[in-house]
């Protein structure tokens, strides 16, 4: 990377330094405009460049790891082993505690909290991130979003 900025920067001084014993008068501002324009032009492309060259690396190294002997196959011994002990099979939560709340910008489905904390073991253990607090008619509601549970791994029982 270091090599291209110099020689851009030793190009530059070349050309810079044959302009200017021709005109003996200083740069007016649209030459330096034009300057730094040209500056600008540069950079985008060795930037471009660099960017290019990145990805054509990160393909060779995506193609290396696909050409693997198992690779994009599932073996059924490993989809049918049991589980160990602790390791849950999928969060399941359940569908009564799927709400439809309406608020003045329309209705929105969340699992309710208190629900939630009744009805499912594990109700500390949900993602903070996927927590909502929305204003409805009734005051205020706290849940979760079902979309952001889905996401991180969780499912309810049935559909509601």
């Amino acid at each position: 990377m270091w090599n291209k900025i110099t020689a851009a920067i030793t190009a530059m001084s070349f050309s810079l330094a044959t302009v200017v014993p021709a005109s003996a008068e200083g740069f007016d501002r649209e030459d330096i405009g034009k300057l730094l324009l040209g500056l600008a032009a540069i950079a985008a492309v060795n930037a471009a460049i660099e960017n290019n060259q990145r990805r054509e690396d990160r393909t060779q190294a995506d193609e290396r790891t696909s050409r693997s002997a198992n690779s994009g196959r599932h073996d059924w011994a490993d989809l049918n082993r049991p589980r160990p002990r602790g390791e849950r099979h999928a969060d399941v939560l359940p569908s009564q505690c799927l709400r439809t709340v309406e608020t003045r910008f329309g209705n929105l489905r969340l699992f309710g909290q208190r629900c939630l904390e009744r009805n499912y073991r594990f109700a500390e253990r949900l993602p903070q991130r996927c927590e909502v607090r929305v204003y409805s008619d009734h005051g205020p509601r706290s849940g979760y979003d079902p979309f952001c549970l889905r996401e991180h791994g969780y499912r309810t029982n049935r559909r509601h």
